[in-house]
């Protein structure tokens, strides 16, 4: 049996910005974030046949195909279906996947299983490529799911772990280790979940497509992300972490300019209540419409404000901040 976990991530600053060909327009900025030890499972056990069997804990669904060939076109579970796919294993296959981040969260739990699914199938098929491929790979298969451009920035952490700075460019996708403590970043940040999304959120296509067609108060907003990605980058490298909370609210500020539906007024209210006992700055983890919000807050104040959350009915989540990135282990 192969067994292979990846963690999720927060995103700090500059999401959206990631897609291609939208960083090519704004001088490819940092898009910045951080690997939660909330994660991604994946269990791989061959089979003597050709049955290939894919259960999804976290999902609560299970399929069973007699092979690879009786796979369907579309499927409640086709991102694993299609990177199993992709691996063509000559024998057959019980998967089993998990993943520890709530449905619908924006804290990249898709994008964690995704990599931890192409860690075990790449060790099962003699690791046929090389780790700095999995994320294009990894990316080109979520696209042809969700029929849209995916981003760069969620298989970063998930590979890799630590807080990072993932830099789109010309020649192919950088990224750097942002170095400090990650136990200090634990301690000044407060992640709560507000349950699986409801309305629409942000749509990056319609992002992307709305810029590519010249709308001035699209690129407006992306030039401010853009700006606050910049800055970001700079107090994390070198700054106290006191200076974080401005450029934090820039970003936030400017992305829900960008798409007002990216916040619910449930949302705007737990915002609202944590800024009265102790938080700094907030912003929607992911597309929003629903799911997780970080907070930064004041030092010595996390516990405040998690027990404002909390009582306001807001599931406050138990996390740090991790340096360990994919693990893929064989039993």
């Amino acid at each position: 049996m192969i067994r292979s976990s990846a963690p999720t991530r927060v995103d700090l600053a500059g999401g959206t910005l990631d897609i291609w060909p939208l960083h090519l327009f704004f001088d490819n900025p940092p898009t910045l974030n951080a690997a939660i030890n909330l994660y991604a499972t994946v269990e791989l056990t061959p089979r003597k046949d050709k049955r290939i069997v894919v259960q999804s804990k976290d999902l609560n669904l299970k399929a069973d195909f007699p092979s690879l060939d009786a796979f369907p076109k579309k499927h409640a579970l086709d991102l694993i279906l299609k990177t199993v796919a992709f691996y063509s294993p000559k024998k057959g296959l019980d998967v089993t996947t998990d993943c520890q981040a709530p449905a619908g969260s924006g804290i990249g739990g898709s994008s964690a299983l995704n990599i931890a699914l192409h860690g075990a199938l790449n060790a099962l098929m003699g690791h046929r490529y090389p780790k700095s491929q999995l994320p294009e790979i990894a990316k080109n298969i979520e696209t042809q799911v969700i029929s849209v451009p995916a981003g760069w920035q969620d298989y970063f952490p998930a590979l890799y772990g630590g807080a990072l700075a993932v830099r789109p460019g010309v020649l192919g996708v950088e990224f750097s280790r942002i170095r400090r403590s990650l136990d200090a970043m634990t301690g000044r940040f407060v992640l709560c979940y507000t349950g699986k999304p409801r309305q629409s959120g942000i749509n990056n296509w319609k992002v992307v497509k709305d810029a590519l067609d010249g709308n001035k108060k699209t690129i407006g907003y992306l030039k401010k992300i853009q700006q606050a990605a910049l800055h970001m980058e700079e107090v994390l490298l070198n700054g106290p972490l006191e200076r974080l909370a401005p450029v934090f609210a820039a970003e936030w500020k400017a992305r829900k300019a960008l798409a007002p539906g990216i916040s619910t007024p449930e949302m705007d209210r737990l915002i609202r209540s944590a800024m009265k006992r102790g938080a700094l700055a907030a912003k929607v983890c992911g597309a929003g419409g629903g799911g997780c919000v970080a907070f930064f807050v004041a030092k010595d104040r996390k516990s405040e404000v998690q027990d404002a959350l909390s009582k306001q009915g807001a599931k406050v989540l138990d996390f740090r901040f991790v340096n360990r990135g994919l693990r893929v282990q064989t039993h």
